[in-house]
């Protein structure tokens, strides 16, 4: 079995979006895991440790005063960005994504690298709209098929919501439209269109949703989620911009 050359070529394309995009195609230094191990328990424990850690360090507090869940949470939307980036990219703008047994990780320098490693691509099948073909693999190879069992492990281990959980995948999937949007205007509407449709299928079903930056604006809407990432439990946090807290507050 080798590289898929078409699938290779899509991801070394969209890989210049920027660093949430790229997927290694070549050799790198360190150990490759199968993507599975994203969610092996014992894995996911140190992944969360770790995340503790350095938001414990950036806010010049002990670890002791960032919550576990609080760190799961943003670890799952930072992992949920990097899957999500390079496949919606590539099924948005060549119509191929990398299923599961085709992709390999690695982590270095505290950052998660993504790699390309044997085995076919997934092809869009069938005459159809780009952002509903481009929908339904992502659907298939990402969110069902990554998305959901690493987060049914990471609330194995820390007491989580699935809704708030599938809230950051959410999240991380609108901030992956907005950025190939930004960086390829031509793919914005269908880059927006995907969002759309996963935001209407289960399990990201109502967990956000856009809204017209202003009366008669015809530019880009803004994204808000449902839920909240936790991140304004971190010492020296705050809310972010899609969050459904700063977006009460600006009703009020």
């Amino acid at each position: 079995m080798t590289i898929d050359p078409a699938l290779r070529a899509a991801l070394v394309d969209v890989g210049a979006v920027n660093a949430f995009f790229a997927v290694e195609t070549g050799s790198a230094p360190g150990t490759r895991r199968p993507l599975a191990d994203l969610w092996r328990a014992d894995l996911v424990d140190t992944e969360i440790a770790s995340v503790r850690a350095g938001l414990a360090t950036a806010a010049g507090r002990p670890v002791e005063d960032v919550e576990p869940r609080a760190a799961a949470s943003l670890g799952y939307q930072g992992l949920a960005s990097r899957l999500l980036s390079p496949q919606v990219a590539a099924a948005l703008c060549h119509g191929i994504v990398a299923p599961p047994a085709a992709l390999r990780w690695r982590v270095s320098g505290g950052r998660l690298h993504l790699a390309l490693g044997e085995g076919a691509g997934a092809a869009a099948s069938g005459d159809r709209p780009r952002a509903e073909a481009a929908a339904d693999l992502v659907a298939e190879h990402v969110v069902t098929a990554v998305l959901v069992p690493a987060a049914q492990t990471l609330r194995a281990r820390v007491r989580l919501a699935p809704r708030l959980l599938y809230g950051d995948a959410a999240s991380a999937l609108a901030g992956a439209a907005a950025a190939l949007a930004a960086d390829r205007p031509g793919l914005a509407e269908d880059a927006f269109a995907l969002v759309r449709l996963l935001l209407e299928r289960p399990p990201l079903r109502g967990l956000g949703a856009y809204s017209p930056t202003g009366p008669g604006d015809a530019g880009p809407a803004v994204f808000t989620r449902a839920t909240c990432c936790l991140y304004y439990r971190i010492p020296g946090g705050g809310v972010c911009g899609d969050c459904p807290i700063a977006a009460r507050a600006r009703r009020a």
